[in-house]
């Protein structure tokens, strides 16, 4: 392929070097590349399922435990139980991974979207042997990150690229390799079990969590020690039930794992936030008024909940076909409420959302609401159609044709409203996140009366039962 001057294989893989980009490209398309499998060749989602729910049924480690949830569930007059599945995702950033790196003798300049310089630089000082002081990382415009661009493989494929051809190289990924080379938001399986006494109240809640920890998987067991990662969103469960148990058992897997918007809270508020529906469902209570009871009165997720039911009209008519769901949730210091508008479909399809933040001092008002939409945005398009799966060792989504990210016209409208509030500032980029899929799959148990427990479910098909 003209223009191609080097092929090199790096840790991470095989590169073509090239003039250009395309050119670069051109020779990748002609490379034939025999690869060893490795010891992972023969996994996949479903045996990778089968796992977790084996590592579920087995011992699990406490990270709250109020009461007695055990024997409260054994002596329940009424028990319910659920198993909720969360499917790998990726990060699907618009601009796949890039980087520039120019590394000399004694020095090095770097130029990469990274959202985490200082640990993108101690990476390239350690590859070149360099002291600190001799390697330059200039942060540029990310093109979309989510939590992708704290990993820095990206960068030090460009600084190896770079030592091995003696010139400067812009590294470039394909779409097809930026998406099955992601490190992914961890799949993960909930056991949950609630008791209800005699007038219906809850009287128990145990919550069981099968997931990888992401802090383990990227830097080893030693600095997972201590409160496991993915309990986030649920040791912290606002409701007042005088029997909790949250336990946790550590699934990792050989699929790379990573920090994805708003983290763990996005699968444990969507657990947490079902599962209570199901309960509203099972003792024939309100959805809202369940949670209003169950919330300290005066709390700032119940004002929350109160607003979001208000500017939604809970409880008034809907055109014909359509149907709410209310979910709330607090993480990263802000407390957010969604009443979500939807017709089951199929296809489903999401009419309107009404979200309301408590999210402190509100320093820029139009930054909050920007960041709500976007994160309602972000939450809707993973739980109408995304998901990744695994097949012979190898993920199998490649692009947008099979990771479908939400378009312009699947887009609801999204009204923000922010409540005043004197409280110390806390975050608007992530919490607008968790709400938004518990809400839709609410309304859709409204709508069909069965509940919906795994995502994606933008066909219109009903989640696992």
């Amino acid at each position: 392929v003209t223009g191609v001057r080097q092929v090199v294989e790096i840790p991470g893989g095989v590169a073509v070097v090239a003039d250009s980009t395309w050119a670069a490209w051109r020779g990748r398309d002609a490379l034939e590349v025999r690869w060893d499998e490795g010891e992972n060749a023969g996994i996949s989602t479903e045996s990778l399922r089968a796992a977790f729910h084996e590592k579920l049924a087995g011992p699990a480690a406490a990270a709250r435990q109020e009461g007695d949830a055990e024997a409260a569930l054994s002596r329940a007059v009424r028990k319910i139980e659920a198993i909720y599945e969360l499917p790998f995702l990726a990060h699907a950033s618009i601009e796949p991974m890039s980087c520039i790196a120019d590394a000399r003798a004694d020095r090095c300049e770097v130029w990469a979207p990274t959202q985490a310089p200082q640990w993108a630089h101690r990476a390239v000082s350690g590859i070149l042997e360099l002291p600190p002081e001799k390697v330059r990382v200039n942060t540029i415009l990310s093109g979309g990150a989510f939590g992708r661009r704290l990993v820095f493989d990206f960068v030090t494929e460009a600084v190896q690229l770079s030592k091995a051809t003696g010139l400067p190289v812009k590294v470039v990924w394909t779409r097809e390799d930026d998406m099955r080379h992601d490190f992914y938001r961890p799949m993960s399986v909930h056991r949950l079990s609630a008791a209800l006494g005699a007038s219906g109240e809850v009287a128990a809640w145990s919550h069981r969590i099968a997931a990888p920890s992401i802090v383990a998987q990227l830097f080893g067991e030693e600095a997972a020690a201590g409160e496991p990662d993915a309990v986030d969103g649920a040791a912290g469960l606002p409701y007042a039930i005088p029997n909790v148990l949250v336990d946790y058992v550590r699934v990792n897997t050989p699929v790379p794992a990573g920090w994805w918007r708003s983290v763990y809270n996005t699968q444990n508020a969507f657990v947490n936030e079902c599962f209570l529906d199901e309960i509203a469902q099972a003792t024939g209570t309100d959805p809202f008024e369940l949670r209003r009871r169950l919330l300290p009165e005066g709390s700032r997720l119940r004002r929350v909940l109160e607003t979001a039911a208000d500017r939604a009209g809970w409880g008034g008519v809907l055109p014909p076909g359509r149907f709410r769901g209310i979910a709330c949730h607090e993480s990263f210091g802000s407390f957010v409420a969604q009443v979500a508008e939807v017709s089951p479909g199929p296809p489903v399809r999401v009419h309107r959302v009404v979200c309301v933040v408590d999210c402190g001092i509100a320093a820029h008002p139009d930054g909050v609401i920007a960041q709500m939409e976007g994160g309602v945005t972000f939450g809707l398009s993973a739980a109408l159609g995304e998901r990744i799966r695994v097949e012979r060792g190898r993920i199998v989504e490649a692009n947008f044709d099979g990771y479908p990210v939400l378009r312009f016209a699947e887009a609801p409208p999204i009204e923000v409203h922010i409540v005043p509030s004197g409280e110390a500032p806390g975050g608007a980029g992530e919490p607008g996140v968790p709400v938004i899929a518990p809400a839709v799959a609410n309304a859709l148990l409204a709508a069909t009366g069965r509940p919906w427990r795994s995502l994606p479910f933008g066909g219109g098909g009903a989640g696992r039962e």
